[in-house]
């Protein structure tokens, strides 16, 4: 009985994040709004979801964070922003948003679940499936990706190079989704599903322009 008490709460601490149309963050499926410690602590939280469950080196983040800073300054201004990410996220439902291992930062992936990551999966394991023929697996895996894709990638960062690769990455990665959502319809001539997949493909490409 303790135990299925246990995991009720491991899985209630669950935090979800969606970065597809705009950054909004969920705690048990109920928004929760982010009093951000500062500009800096949110774009260094915005960064981490572009690696997500990758490992990346203080450095980097210091150059994207603070360009061409000097080293010493760096490293001080990273361990403020840092702990004032921590500190955004010290509300009602209090966790730690990074984990770090040495000089290497990720977000804190096992209280933490990402639209883009799951979109990301779910769109490269379709694409795999279909190459070995099995199209219901791959039809699957992808609708699921599709439904995941709910616009593009932290708008709200519109001029950010590092931002802006993942979002174009991401976007195109949609484009494959749709195409090959469209050739599995076409071969099982799925007319009415073919129709709703244009429309969406075209809706998405025309957003893009």
């Amino acid at each position: 009985m303790n135990r299925k008490s246990t995991k009720k709460t491991e899985a209630d601490e669950k935090i979800s994040v969606s970065a597809f149309g705009g950054l909004s963050i969920a705690y048990s499926g109920l928004p929760v709004t982010i009093v951000w410690e500062s500009q800096k602590a949110r774009l260094l939280f915005c960064y981490l979801l572009v690696t997500y469950d990758q490992w990346v080196h203080r450095d980097k983040l210091i150059e994207l964070l603070w360009p061409g800073c000097d080293a010493s300054a760096g490293a001080n201004n990273f361990k403020t922003t840092i702990s004032r990410l921590r500190k955004s996220f010290a509300g009602p439902h209090a966790f730690n948003p990074v984990v770090t291992q040495g000089e290497a930062v990720r977000l804190n992936v096992s209280s933490i679940t990402l639209d883009a990551s799951e979109f990301r999966h779910k769109a490269i394991t379709g694409i795999k499936l279909l190459a070995r023929g099995d199209m219901k697996s791959a039809r699957s895996y992808l609708e699921d990706a599709q439904d995941c894709y709910n616009g593009p990638f932290l708008p709200e960062e519109p001029f950010n190079t590092f931002i802006t690769t993942a979002r174009q990455e991401l976007a195109n990665l949609h484009v494959s989704v749709f195409n090959t959502l469209e050739m599995i319809y076409n071969q099982e001539g799925n007319n009415h599903a073919l129709e709703v997949i244009n429309f969406l493909k075209k809706s998405s490409l025309a957003e893009l322009a």
